[in-house]
């Protein structure tokens, strides 16, 4: 079960951090995403520490599954900030707003229900992760296998995450640009 935990770790770590530094690369994205939080909700005057509390979660949870000694805590507060993410979300699609997804940085792409689905896909692989420390306990250090089998899973893993809506986009169908027949010809 370590190397549950560990793909979990490694996986999160990924996400949260491309997060953080999606926002935070230069000032017009943090600004973005700042604009972005008032589309969902959030009134006027709480939009800015709302928005830095948020981004200050997601390091935090970086931090803490950085250092063994924290990484249960680094779970609970990956699944925790996941779940309010995911309510945010499906309160504004309920309000039948789309804000475009600031979640990685300068994106576009409004919000949608395949948002909903990976934050809670994300929030139950920090549950996993919990559940597999809990259950491997104490036990020694992996071994380099488990750390190359978990590494191996989470790393693209992580970037179908972090890259979701342009994966999306590539995937989508797009309207033919074949030009149409006059009607009465064949």
């Amino acid at each position: 079960m370590r190397a549950v935990e560990l793909g979990a770790r490694i996986l999160l770590a990924l996400v949260f951090l491309a997060a953080v530094l999606g926002k935070l690369r230069t000032r017009a994205g943090f600004e973005g995403f700042v604009a972005s939080v008032g589309q969902f909700g959030v009134p006027p005057g709480w939009v800015g520490p709302v928005a830095r509390s948020a981004v200050a979660a997601e390091a935090a949870v970086v931090v803490l599954l950085a250092v063994p000694s924290t990484v249960p805590a680094g779970l609970l507060l990956a699944a925790g900030l996941l779940g309010v993410l995911t309510v945010a979300i499906a309160a504004a699609l309920r309000r039948g707003a789309r804000p475009a997804c600031r979640c990685f940085g300068a994106a576009d792409a409004p919000i949608g229900p395949r948002h909903v689905a990976r934050n809670l896909t994300l929030a139950a692989v920090a549950l996993l992760g919990l559940l597999g420390g809990a259950v491997a306990g104490a036990s020694p250090s992996p071994s380099p296998a488990t750390v190359l089998l978990a590494a191996g899973l989470a790393v693209p893993l992580a970037a179908v995450v972090v890259r979701l809506d342009d994966l999306v986009a590539l995937f989508a169908p797009h309207p033919s640009s074949r030009p149409t027949r006059p009607a009465g010809r064949s």
